[in-house]
């Protein structure tokens, strides 16, 4: 009949919703591949997506509902009939345990969204930390403190769960800022693989690195002073007081993120496995923290008379 939808009335009807607490309209579902329950999964950046999640699916009216996948031993048609019971359309997918774990699910009838890349043998709408920024901003702030060989330290696991998006960054910055390349350290595991770690930095001499912060006592343990001797950054690192510089990643931002998108994919209706999977990528920011230095040209020439 002609109708077109008038937008100043639907912000009316959005701007009307804000102003009051929705009442109770139904439950989204969690999927947890962890043996740990989402609440005490010993990540704290993934404890943060689910903790953050359920607030804002409260907000909206919703309740978040957690299904263990690695208690149940869910198979495709038992986990489908208890969605079913509970009358559960939207789910999301927190981070996977290992990225080659998979969760045997029809996802035909469901509004679903993964919190990073982890699951990869299907790709849903995506809601993630953006990972390639965060390492890049790690690098380019390393550089403005002065340091100029910049080593990167990482798992084999690590880059497969990320989509290689944090190697990718540092790579980036290593080209954007022109500072010294340095060999990767790739690890295979996160403390089978020290000694080669202790090899790799008695041989390529960084100034810096790009390391987790568990790394440091090991460090410390060679006789590198940090930062006196050797400056750390993490990829990771919460707002609570602490020691470490580096990025927060947001975590509590991703959550709300995931349960927006959600919501809106159950609005409008739009359930499976996306033809063009939307990827909805949150920015972090930087903490100074006490791990990194301010490096004087002087030292920085001396450094490098003495790797000569």
């Amino acid at each position: 009949m002609g109708y077109s939808p008038d937008p100043m009335l639907r912000a009316l009807s959005a701007y009307r919703l804000i102003q009051k607490p929705r009442a109770f309209q139904a439950s989204l579902g969690w999927l947890n591949t962890f043996p740990q329950t989402p609440e005490n999964n010993p990540v704290e950046d993934f404890r943060q997506y689910f903790l953050s999640a359920k607030d804002r699916a409260r907000d909206l009216g919703y309740g978040l509902d957690v299904f263990n996948l690695a208690e149940e031993d869910f198979k495709r048609q038992a986990l489908h009939r208890v969605l079913a019971a509970r009358d559960i359309r939207g789910l999301l997918v927190g981070p996977l345990r290992s990225p080659f774990d998979h969760i045997d699910l029809d996802w035909s009838t469901y509004s679903a969204v993964r919190l990073g890349y982890s699951m990869q043998d299907t790709t849903l709408h995506t809601v993630m930390n953006s990972q390639y920024r965060t390492a890049f901003q790690a690098v380019e702030n390393m550089t403005r403190l002065g340091y100029r060989r910049i080593g990167y330290i990482t798992q084999k696991t690590f880059e497969q769960r990320a989509g290689g998006h944090f190697l990718g960054g540092y790579l980036g910055a290593v080209h954007e800022f022109a500072i010294e390349e340095v060999p990767i350290m790739k690890m295979d595991s996160n403390v089978h693989g020290m000694e080669d770690v202790r090899s790799w930095l008695s041989a390529q001499k960084p100034d810096a690195v790009v390391a987790a912060d568990y790394m440091i006592p090991f460090f410390e343990s060679w006789g590198y002073s940090v930062p006196g001797d050797l400056g750390v950054a993490t990829l990771s690192v919460m707002e609570q007081p602490t020691r470490m510089s580096g990025m927060n990643q947001n975590p509590s931002g991703v959550g709300q993120a995931a349960v927006n998108l959600v919501v809106s994919l159950l609005e409008r209706q739009e359930v499976g496995v996306p033809a063009t999977p939307m990827h909805v990528l949150i920015d972090g920011w930087w903490i100074p923290g006490k791990t990194l230095k301010k490096v004087a040209r002087q030292s920085l020439l001396k450094a490098v008379k003495m790797r000569k």
